[in-house]
């Protein structure tokens, strides 16, 4: 079998997520960490393994992919044998609960929270104030979001698609806590979130914990004792 290589950034969300499930399922790897604020995804070595120069990015001998939804489900499915099935179920529908969160979130999660993220960062790297207005707006869509996962996919679950932690829940604590590099705590009002991410946190530590040093110190904030324990 031929061996993986991940190409990453700790600051990139998709990125973290992968990271987690290769770390947390035990999967053998290269891991290849590309600076973004370096410029290393730019590069034209870089560009021979993803052409559109963003991470994160798989090798698996001659094959390449791009697209992090893509990466986890071809790692799911070629590691099938060694994994356990929670992660990405067998079973017909409760695959498809993963795959309507997974689908959901590039419009949903993934935008809402990466939008007010970004928004943000580039006004911190020219030191300038993010115009509030459009903070207020951008904002007012997270929260809305947060609402609609909360009640939609988590409900009275312990995960977002029943009671055992899929690929799905670890895609959307990593995109919900990328706010944190800009100072904001996503789950003080949130006490119903907080809990659904203790629980994930418990399942995917120590690993989970790992990566989100980096987006923390960007934020100037510690990692909360709750979310670097295991169960």
């Amino acid at each position: 079998m031929s061996k993986l290589y991940y190409y990453y950034d700790m600051l990139s969300q998709p990125s973290r997520a992968i990271y987690t499930f290769l770390k947390v399922t035990g999967i053998p790897f290269e891991a290849c960490k590309i600076s973004i604020a370096a410029g290393e995804n730019r590069t034209a070595e870089f560009a021979e393994i993803n052409p559109r120069k963003k991470l994160p990015a798989l090798k698996d001998g001659d094959f390449n992919l791009s697209e992090s939804v893509a990466m986890v489900r071809y790692i799911a499915n070629k590691y099938r044998d060694q994994i356990a099935d929670h992660w990405y179920p067998k079973d017909l529908k409760q695959r498809a609960r993963v795959d309507e969160y997974l689908e959901y979130q590039h419009l949903g999660t993934r935008l809402h929270y990466s939008l007010l993220f970004i928004h943000e960062l580039s006004a911190m790297r020219t030191g300038q104030t993010p115009d509030t207005k459009q903070t207020a707006k951008l904002e007012t869509n997270m929260k809305k979001i947060t609402h609609i996962v909360q009640k939609t996919f988590l409900g009275d679950n312990k995960f977002l698609c029943g009671d055992e932690i899929t690929i799905a829940d670890i895609f959307a604590v990593h995109e919900i806590l990328q706010i944190v590099g800009t100072g904001h705590d996503p789950v003080t009002d949130n006490p119903k979130l907080a809990a659904w991410m203790e629980r994930v946190s418990h399942k995917l530590n120590p690993h989970f914990a790992e990566t989100l040093v980096e987006i923390y110190a960007m934020g100037g904030k510690e990692i909360p004792p709750q979310l670097k324990s295991k169960y």
